[in-house]
Parts: C-alpha cells; sequence; structure tokens
C-alpha cells in the first residue's frame, strides 16, 4: 500500500512489546518504515530529532501518558508536528474528549485491525499532503501578490500594508520612522535612447542596488511607481537615512551604468527625498508620504542627482537626527 518512494516512517510509541512487534510486522508489509520507542520519553526524544511522517501512541505508557505526549508533542513542533493517530483501549466519552483536546489527529481503538489502521494512516497522510500543496500554493499567491513582477522586490501594496504596521507600532513606541523615494533622472531618455527592454533592465539593476543597500530585516526596499522606489526605514531619523542614500550612491555609482542621453551624467543617477518623524496616531501616516515626495520635487529643482533629507514638519527637530 505504501511501497515506492512515498513509503512513510512512522514512529511507534508504545510500551507492550508484543503489539509493537505485531503492528511493526503488519506495516512494515505495507512498505512502512517504523521507529519504536517503549515510553513517553523515549519517543519524544525520537519524534524532536528524527523526521516521521506520522506518530502511532499508545494511551497508557508506563512515565507520560499519551495524552501529554500528545500535547509536548504540539508545544514543540508546533505546526511541524505530525500527524498523531493514538491506540487505546479506553472508549469512555472522557478519554476521547481529552484525546482530542490533546489534538489527537485520530484514534484507533484496541484489539487493532491492521488493515484498518493501514487505511487511516494512508488517508491521514493524504490529507495532510493536500493541505501542505494548498499551503505552498498560497504561499506562492501571497508572494505574487505582495512583488513588483519586474524588479521583483516589494510593490507598492505590500509597502503601504507593512508602513501602516510600522507607522502604528512606532506610534506606541514613540520612536522614529524614516522614508526615502527615489526617482531615477532622466528615465524617459533612457527609455527613448535605448528601448523599454533596455529600460526594463535599468529598473531591475536599480532596484537591486537599493535592495542590497538596506541591512536590517525591518527595512523594505518598493517599486513605488514607474520609475519611482520608496525605502521604508523603522527606528530610523534623518541621520541614517543620509546614511542609506550615500550608500545607495555609492553602490550606484560602482555600477557605473551608462546613459548617455542624460543631460545630468553620462550615467545613471537619481534624485531622492527623504523625511523623519516620530509617529503620532493623530496625523494622518500619508503626511510623511507627502512629504518625502515634496522633498523629492526639490531635489530635482536642485539640479537632481542629489537628496534632500530633512525631518517632517509635524515633529520637533531634536527628537529624529
Amino acid at each position: 500500500m505504501f511501497s515506492g518512494a512515498k513509503s512513510p516512517t512512522i514512529l511507534l510509541i508504545d510500551d507492550d512489546a508484543d503489539a509493537r512487534f505485531l503492528l511493526e510486522t503488519a506495516l512494515a508489509e505495507e512498505g512502512c518504515h517504523i521507529l519504536q520507542a517503549s515510553d513517553g520519553t523515549t519517543g519524544l526524544s525520537l519524534a524532536l530529532e528524527a523526521p516521521v511522517d506520522i506518530i502511532l501512541l499508545d494511551v497508557m505508557l508506563p512515565d507520560v501518558d499519551g495524552f501529554r505526549c500528545c500535547q509536548i508533542l504540539h508545544e514543540q513542533l508546533k505546526e511541524n508536528c505530525p500527524p498523531v493517530l493514538m491506540i487505546t483501549g479506553l472508549d469512555d466519552e472522557e478519554s476521547i474528549n481529552r484525546a482530542f483536546e490533546a489534538e489527537v489527529t485520530d484514534f484507533i481503538t484496541k484489539p487493532v485491525n491492521v488493515a484498518v489502521l493501514a487505511n487511516r494512516i494512508k488517508r491521514v497522510l493524504r490529507e495532510r499532503e493536500l493541505v501542505q500543496r494548498l499551503e505552498t500554493a498560497n504561499s506562492k499567491l501571497l508572494r505574487v501578490a505582495q512583488t513588483d513582477s519586474l524588479t521583483q522586490i516589494a510593490n507598492r501594496r505590500y509597502f503601504q500594508s507593512m508602513y501602516y504596521k510600522e507607522w502604528a507600532r512606532l506610534a506606541r513606541e514613540q520612536k522614529p520612522l524614516g522614508v526615502l523615494l527615489c526617482d531615477i533622472d532622466a528615465f524617459k531618455q533612457y527609455n527613448d535612447n535605448h528601448g523599454h527592454l533596455a529600460g526594463d533592465a535599468c529598473l531591475q539593476q536599480f532596484a537591486r542596488v537599493l535592495d542590497v543597500s538596506v541591512n536590517r530585516a525591518t527595512d523594505l526596499v518598493a517599486r513605488y511607481g514607474g520609475e519611482e522606489f520608496i525605502v521604508l526605514l523603522p527606528n530610523t531619523g534623518v541621520n541614517g537615512i543620509r546614511t542609506v542614500d550615500t550608500r545607495i550612491r555609492e553602490r550606484l555609482a560602482a555600477r557605473a551604468l551608462s546613459h548617455e542621453t542624460s543631460w545630468i551624467d553620462p550615467f545613471v543617477t537619481y534624485s531622492a527625498g527623504g523625511v523623519a518623524t516620530i509617529p503620532h496616531l493623530e496625523i494622518h501616516p500619508e503626511s510623511l508620504i507627502k512629504q518625502a515626495d515634496e522633498a523629492l520635487y526639490k531635489a530635482k529643482d536642485r539640479g537632481r542627482n542629489c537628496a534632500v533629507i530633512e525631518p517632517s514638519q509635524t515633529s520637533p527637530t531634536w527628537r529624529i537626527g
């Protein structure tokens, strides 16, 4: 029944040596690989050390009973806990309720019918595989929904969701939040001269420069729209934003992406607006983005290929430098 590459590994925890022998023999004939433990402590150690597909757990054990074993397994392994089939001679309502309260997947009553057990194992493993496939598919869909398809960094929607979360968190903690809005200089001319495919490649390379220029797990780089990109910098004031901007410029200059039709520089450059504030719940979060956009336009007015980075008008300068 379980022959082939998908032969399951089963951990059998039972203090009855004869019962273990009979189940091992029968399930091995079905193509299962069996690990054995004669008590709860040994069984828990095996379950935590060796990857198993399913656990057959007796209720009555000499040290830790099956109910407590199941609870410990879920506490330790959490979502990685394999399905647990409880083998029990108890068929009273209280025992059944205790089994499911301990998050037992299902239970088998003694004496064990091996054919029923094998089919039950097969069903449980099939259901688990379907759930895992669904979770994988959902995870892929979530990544697609959060990612800009061209540059493979976060998209604007995901940025906004994380931005609002950080705003609320830092408002509670009264710590600074910085944003840096970047715009590639003379990008229309780049597209007109090199073509849209080359323009796409330029966007991808610039996104890569941004992505490798932020170091903390809480920082986020996103494509904001067209040739505009935005960097979310929690716990960062204006000095920290300047440091990030300098790092980006150094790495972009090192790439030396040719832009011979630019009236600013023969290589690809960018303009940026950066703002930092200490968030407050009574201030609309979008106000900081608006101020970053205004700072970006100041940088463009100053000739581009520069950054205007300043404290927000809504917070005292000395608190966010």
